[in-house]
């Protein structure tokens, strides 16, 4: 597993004709991301998706929803991982409606 560093942002302030060095420390990132792509299955993107998160309570099994967010163009998404010590799951819905509503037409 390779260990992740939090982002780390410098300003700098330049002078014309001047040299600057800087020293960057960075700090570990305790936090995980998950993140993927839904594909069709003739693998096309799936845009517009619905994926959802949920981790496994460990006492019960229980699926409990903590996420949830829709595919972009490509059919990508991402989650944070705040505790990456939990167990989750994902679980990923795609509809096109047959006589879908032009946008803006209204219901």
């Amino acid at each position: 597993m390779v260990m992740a560093t939090q982002l780390h942002l410098e300003t700098l302030s330049l002078t014309p004709g001047t040299e600057q060095d800087i020293n960057i420390n960075l700090l570990p990132e305790e936090r995980s991301v998950v993140h993927g792509i839904v594909r069709l299955p003739d693998g096309t993107p799936a845009q517009d998706a619905a994926v959802k998160l949920f981790y496994e309570d460990p006492n019960t099994g229980e699926l409990i929803p903590v996420a949830f967010a829709f595919t972009d163009q490509l059919g990508q998404f991402l989650f944070g991982i705040e505790n990456p010590l939990l167990t989750y799951r994902v679980k990923v819905f795609h509809y096109v409606p047959e006589n879908a509503i032009p946008p803006g037409t209204g219901a």
